[in-house]
């Protein structure tokens, strides 16, 4: 246990050093408790793949969440779990930067999401993308591309993160994805 917490604490003041703040300072970033049983991961090279990704996400906005760390998952890059208002990011550290900080991105589009949409923004998103009758939230555990969640997230890492990657089967991507939010969503503040 001593370990996970010196390992937290070290990355923690490696993202301050960086100037990464969500609440004010750096997130919380954590080893997982539960590493996976076939995969095994070096924690400062994934600090160090977190700290490159951080560098290309513009947002900066205070959503009070933490970045937990954890082992590559297959078929999972990343999850918001906005009761705990935790982002854990299942890392692989030779994973190209730009692809993690999408992946954040995505996250904290999710996280945005939470905090600031109700029901009349979800249907004015989903107006202004061409789509007014998509589900909102996926009906299956899995990836959420093919909602209005999925592609909202994917609208907000386009306008807030350095990648060219856009993964949404809602919609195609927007010529102009920070023109696509809400304006309050475009902000990197």
């Amino acid at each position: 246990m001593t370990r996970l917490v010196a390992l937290a604490s070290a990355g923690v003041v490696a993202l301050l050093l960086a100037g990464w703040a969500v609440v004010g300072r750096a997130p919380d970033v954590v080893a997982s408790a539960r590493p996976a049983a076939a995969v095994r991961v070096d924690p400062a090279a994934q600090r160090a793949a977190l700290r490159r990704a951080l560098d290309l996400v513009s947002y900066r906005g205070r959503l009070g969440y933490r970045i937990v760390l954890a082992p590559p998952r297959r078929g999972v890059r990343a999850a918001t779990n906005t009761g705990t208002r935790t982002i854990t990011i299942f890392l692989d550290p030779p994973d190209a930067p730009h692809r993690v900080a999408h992946d954040i991105a995505h996250e904290l589009g999710h996280a945005w999401d939470a905090l600031h949409l109700d029901a009349a923004g979800r249907r004015a998103y989903l107006r202004g993308r061409g789509v007014p009758h998509a589900a909102w939230w996926p009906r299956t555990v899995g990836a959420d591309y093919d909602t209005g969640a999925g592609d909202f997230a994917e609208v907000f890492a386009r306008c807030h993160a350095a990648s060219p990657e856009f993964r949404s089967r809602l919609a195609p991507p927007p010529a102009d994805a920070c023109a696509a939010l809400p304006a309050a969503a475009r902000e990197s503040r």
